[in-house]
């Protein structure tokens, strides 16, 4: 009878000690009904709480910035980064079609190739090398629109003149396509570039100037769905090594609900965001199929210059991409 309670006291402090657990650093606001990121992380951690995994985040830049966090990840000192799509695409550059304007028809259509493709199966692979890990593709809202304080933009000739605040080189190039110019600012410092004039806008999905409180900045909003709206759940290849094929499955079932129920909200909240807008005083517009066609006319050769990619690659990439289907 000692031998089996020793032996049971053993198993139990063994199972201890390999608690599950998990730790996320977040890149905005809690804001679940406002933020498609957080509300992923909001879904995700109730779920693995349920089953019993520890769970810790750190709110926004306090582990560092994009850069900081990532180079925690990859030396596995942070087991999870809310993280810009770049931070991936800089290691696997044909990651960068995927951000070509006008790629994905919709929400549907970016979330089955995403979910059901399997092509970031190929992308993880490169990316093992490098200590990180996509365990999930996740929009912050809808496709991204067109904010400024200028002036209003029906069609691609009225972006002449703007100065645009860029997040990447992809969007200076979309901003120079569109007869604008594209300044590299990083998020933190958009509101005094805003309000001294460094930007006079930028490319964002409808909920960001209301999350991050720039509603006051901004006057108008042009509903261009230029490019999809994509932030990665980054891991540690080493945090992800060191989980239990059980732990891996278990926590990859949780992912891919909380990320199917943000894609689904981002459909359901659209006009609610657009409505937000008008709101605190931005004037929304939704362009019709001829003007939106002028700002997909102007970004058609974008094809031809992505960085780090033959073209027929790209080519190849956006076949792919135009043939998979959309539900």
């Amino acid at each position: 009878m000692k031998k089996i309670i020793v032996l049971t006291s053993t198993l139990l402090m063994a199972l201890t000690a390999h608690a599950s657990s998990v730790s996320i650093a977040l890149d905005t606001v809690p804001d679940r009904d406002n933020s498609g990121t957080y509300r992923y992380v909001d879904n995700l951690l109730v779920s693995l709480r349920d089953k019993g995994w520890k769970t810790e985040t750190f709110a926004r830049n306090t582990v560092g910035g994009e850069s900081e966090r990532l180079a925690k990840v990859r030396s596995g000192t942070l087991d999870i980064s809310m993280s810009q799509y770049s931070s991936a695409a800089q290691f696997v550059p044909e990651m960068r079609v995927l951000q070509l304007p006008y790629i994905f028809k919709n929400m549907d259509h970016q979330y089955n190739f995403f979910v059901n493709s399997h092509y970031m199966d190929s992308v993880n692979r490169r990316l093992s090398s490098e200590g990180v890990r996509i365990l999930a593709v996740v929009p912050t809202g809808g496709f991204l629109g067109i904010f400024n304080d200028e002036k209003p933009v029906k069609t691609v000739a009225d972006m002449s003149g703007l100065r645009m605040r860029a997040l990447d080189e992809n969007q200076q190039t979309i901003y120079q396509k569109m007869g604008a110019n594209g300044v590299l600012i990083p998020f933190s410092e958009v509101p005094n570039a805003l309000r001294i004039g460094i930007a006079d806008g930028y490319l964002n999905t409808s909920s960001v100037p209301i999350i991050f409180n720039h509603t006051k900045l901004l006057k108008y909003f042009t509903d261009a769905k230029v490019i999809m709206s994509a932030r990665l759940v980054l891991a540690s290849q080493y945090w992800w090594d060191n989980l239990t094929q059980a732990e891996k499955e278990q926590f990859t079932a949780m992912s891919l609900a909380a990320q199917k129920e943000v894609f689904e909200w981002v459909k359901a909240s659209e006009q609610n965001h657009h409505k937000a807008l008008v709101e605190a005083g931005i004037e929304v517009y939704e362009p019709t199929a001829e003007e939106l066609l002028t700002f997909k006319a102007s970004v058609a050769t974008m094809n031809q210059q992505v960085k780090g990619v033959p073209f027929e690659r790209v080519v190849q990439l956006q076949k792919m991409i135009s043939d998979y289907k959309t539900h």
